[in-house]
């Protein structure tokens, strides 16, 4: 039956297109044939279209899984507890320390001049000369 089908329309489009090839002029057997051919040329893309969308939507798909996995509420976790150790605001910096620097006594480099050093010895202090 799906045979006969098939060779039924197969025959139709054979002798369809003979009738219609014998009739048309030639400017207009070649306007049919440039439309089957911008046809055929659209199917390759349009195929590449379809997979590239197929492949969007499966990641989107996962992504949107993910998603709500992640809102998921996970489970109960064991109650935390912060222990102070009883010093309160001692550990806290203070407004009044002085401003100490760790290490050694500084270098200081100035670029574009003839390489020097500058130290404390120089009468520099943190890269600022002492008057």
């Amino acid at each position: 039956m799906k045979r006969g089908i098939v060779i039924g329309a197969v025959s139709f489009g054979l002798v369809l297109a003979l009738i219609v090839g014998f009739r048309l002029e030639a400017a207009g057997l070649s306007v049919l044939v440039g439309v089957v051919c911008g046809v055929l040329a659209t199917l390759p893309v349009s195929l590449v279209l379809l997979w590239a969308l197929a492949r969007e939507r499966e990641a989107r798909q996962r992504l949107e899984e993910r998603r709500r996995e992640a809102e998921r509420p996970a489970a109960a976790s064991p109650p935390v507890f912060i222990l102070n150790s009883g010093r309160g605001t001692e550990m806290l910096p203070r407004a009044n320390m002085p401003n100490v620097s760790l290490g050694g006594p500084r270098d200081f480099v100035i670029v574009g001049e003839e390489e020097q050093n500058l130290d404390a010895s120089q009468g520099y202090t943190n890269g600022i000369k002492n008057h």
